[in-house]
């Protein structure tokens, strides 16, 4: 305790040598008390410090796993909507190049107007003829749905087949079918046999092209090398 009443620590200072004197230095009580005051507030900063840099990493992980996952789905999303935009575009495009629905020459072409060997008048001829013999398979010129099989009033037997782009595909004057409503077949499947049901003179495939129910000329569809030159064999209805 000092002479002023204030209590009072003594430091006693022990040099490493022995050559040296000791010595004994008073320090008041307030300076204890100051210095573990800054000790505990460095001690408490260095743990705020710690934890906050340990909160901020969490922080940071988390944050690059939220985008890592946000970037991982948006990448789906982009990939799903590329799918769906290429499957979108596939249904509106009709189909490239289709084959010929039988290997057999053209006796007959689209036309606006032409004289109807049975009905001995001139009306639209709005397909083309294949002067195929009966039993000669019918194929699918592409891939597509049979949409209907039944009987008409002149076409006789005939098939219809949906393809993408609103495409339909028409034969008539059939002997028979292979297929039926709601198949699907492939580009090359038979579909029905040749015959001359219907209005006709003889066997033959009359073969017609729609395009969202308009009448097109099937030769436009079909592939170059695959189209045969037209003949002078007897025109068919």
């Amino acid at each position: 305790m000092s002479s002023a009443g204030t209590p009072a620590w003594t430091l006693i200072i022990v040099p490493p040598s022995a050559m040296a004197s000791t010595r004994r230095v008073g320090l008041k009580m307030r300076w204890f008390v100051m210095l573990a005051m800054v000790m505990s507030t460095v001690a408490t900063l260095t743990w705020l410090w710690w934890s906050t840099d340990q909160r901020l990493a969490e922080i940071t992980a988390d944050r690059l796993a939220a985008e890592q996952q946000a970037t991982l789905a948006l990448r789906d999303t982009i990939a799903f909507l590329r799918s769906a935009s290429v499957a979108e575009r596939v249904r509106n495009s009709p189909p490239a190049d289709m084959m010929m629905p039988v290997t057999a020459e053209i006796t007959s072409r689209f036309s606006r107007s032409r004289f109807h060997p049975i009905l001995q008048i001139f009306r639209a001829h709005r397909g083309v003829d294949f002067g195929a013999t009966a039993g000669t398979h019918i194929v699918a010129p592409a891939a597509g749905t049979v949409v209907s099989v039944g009987w008409r009033i002149g076409y006789g037997l005939t098939l219809e087949l949906a393809h993408t782009g609103g495409v339909v595909t028409r034969y008539a004057h059939c002997r028979s079918a292979l297929v039926k409503a709601g198949d699907h077949v492939a580009m090359g499947q038979a579909i029905g046999i040749v015959g001359s049901s219907g209005l006709a003179t003889a066997p033959h495939l009359h073969f017609e092209l729609l395009v969202r129910g308009n009448q097109v000329d099937p030769v436009k569809f079909l592939a170059s090398t695959h189209a045969p030159p037209l003949t002078a064999a007897p025109e068919h209805k």
